[in-house]
């Protein structure tokens, strides 16, 4: 599903009647979300919602939301089965107990955006309807109608809602719209459109091709693989192209500058999956979870800043418009695995691995790990003689991680205040082309293996720069 969010204005009076509408809505989704389960046992949909309606009904709102509500309720409850979400945020409750805010201001926070399911036998929705040139929405609610003025939106957004206000005026697709204070949220499920931008020409993929994705704090690896042979085995599995891209976003970025960028991050995937015709992306399972609340607010932001799912949501979406499908994997010990066998920066290289993985899996392989024969880290590692051939992939990472031996490649280090492009790769930057992930006031670098021929000018191979990079790089590499 595709959001677009749109602010928009109206005087006063419809701001007070929106308001009272969203206290009512948010009163009905605590009801349904408290009374969602009884005696342990879930509720059925209509048993919950007559409850609702016998709570809530004879207001200025009509059944439609109460029923909107009671589906928003029980998807809260399925998300937090234990009956303990606070509505409002934690945290707010906490500083509301030590007297930092207000009553007037606890309530405020308490308010949900009102939420209208699409109904495409009503133009779309029940209670909006999105003019055609989207700069206008009007909201009727028991004969009371208000008009909403919408900011222009350009670019693709403008696109996607003008074509999505078409087809809904002609009963064709479902529009769901949720409002809060001061914008309109607008969810369109992009393959209602059969002319959506994004949309691309299906990839004609190969057999045993995946690219895989590593996510890190403020690195993201990119990695095609292929394996033909045997699944199970990373010895038979080629890299045959990776990027590795520098996010480079403050710990104070903006959510539009955060989702802008890694949206850019997003095509660039998809592309380097349709170079190659790669018709499955992997990705790590439970990247959701990833979260950090120790002591140190440094580690804290700089993992948390970003949100992960958003990312996942956005590249589904986005590489379902062009025909490309989307695989998550159990990653444990891909970094181990990965910077053992592959000749790629670490994060490319544990995207190597996932690749591979994301490979077993299509071949129908339960188990992802791959096979552990006799030998086959003494061949794989880098620096000599393994401390000792063990039996399992679990022993290997945990003797090399207690023997704190370096194992990780290290990723390329741009100098400091070198913010320009080097197209060419030159030494200065260990042999990989550096240009700029988007626009120009995008944040965030893509690195590109350079080519391999040298020249005067300095230029050297990928396989010299990996020299170099090992000849200056510590031992170990943490990300």
């Amino acid at each position: 599903m595709q959001t677009i969010s749109i602010p928009f204005r109206c005087c006063a009076d419809d701001a007070v009647f929106i308001t009272n509408i969203r206290k009512l809505y948010s009163a009905a989704v605590r009801s349904a979300y408290a009374n969602a389960v009884a005696h342990g046992v879930a509720r059925k949909q209509k048993e919950l919602r007559g409850l609702v309606k016998a709570r809530h009904a004879g207001g200025i709102v009509d059944a439609w939301v109460l029923h909107c509500a009671t589906l928003e309720g029980m998807d809260l409850r399925r998300a937090r089965p234990d009956g303990k979400m606070v509505f409002g945020t934690r945290a707010g409750l906490e500083r509301r107990r030590k007297g930092l805010i207000g009553r007037d201001e606890w309530r405020a926070m308490r308010i949900r955006p009102f939420c209208s399911r699409g109904d495409k036998q009503f133009l779309g929705n029940r209670h909006f309807r999105l003019a055609l040139d989207a700069r206008t929405c009007l909201f009727q609610m028991y004969g009371r109608k208000v008009e909403l003025d919408l900011v222009a939106m350009t670019g693709n957004a403008g696109v996607v809602l003008r074509q999505a206000a078409a087809l809904a005026a002609k009963k064709k697709i479902n529009l769901t719209f949720r409002i809060d204070a001061t914008r309109l949220h607008v969810t369109i499920d992009p393959d209602d459109l059969p002319a959506h931008p994004q949309r691309r020409r299906p990839v004609n993929p190969l057999p045993g091709r995946t690219l895989g994705i590593d996510l890190n704090p403020n690195w993201i690896g990119i990695a095609a693989a292929a394996n033909t042979k045997d699944p199970g085995s990373v010895e038979s599995t080629k890299l045959l192209d990776h990027a590795l891209v520098k996010l480079d976003l403050d710990k104070d970025a903006s959510p539009e500058l955060v989702r802008e960028t890694l949206a850019a991050v997003c095509d660039r995937a998809i592309s380097m999956a349709r170079k190659h015709r790669c018709g499955t992306i992997v990705l790590e399972k439970g990247l959701g979870k990833l979260r950090s609340s120790g002591r140190s607010r440094s580690l804290n932001r700089l993992l948390n800043y970003w949100a992960r799912t958003v990312f996942v949501a956005m590249l589904t979406r986005r590489a379902r418009l062009a025909g490309i499908d989307v695989l998550e994997v159990w990653a444990g010990y891909s970094s181990t695995i990965g910077n053992l066998a592959f000749d790629a920066p670490d994060a490319c290289a544990s995207a190597s691995e996932i690749a591979r993985r994301g490979i077993a899996r299509l071949a129908g392989i339960k188990d992802v790990l791959p096979a552990l024969e006799e030998g086959c880290v003494s061949r794989l590692w880098k620096n000599g003689k393994v401390p000792a051939e063990l039996g399992a992939w679990q022993d290997v990472h945990r003797t090399i991680k207690a023997a704190k031996i370096g194992y990780r490649r290290p990723h390329p280090n741009v100098p400091l205040g070198a913010r320009g492009s080097d197209v060419h790769g030159t030494q200065l930057f260990c042999g990989n082309a550096v240009v700029r992930l988007g626009r120009r006031h995008l944040p965030g670098l893509l690195f590109r293996v350079a080519a391999a021929k040298a020249d005067k000018a300095g230029r050297i191979s990928p396989s010299q720069s990996w020299n170099v990079a090992w000849a200056s790089a510590p031992t170990e590499k943490s990300v």
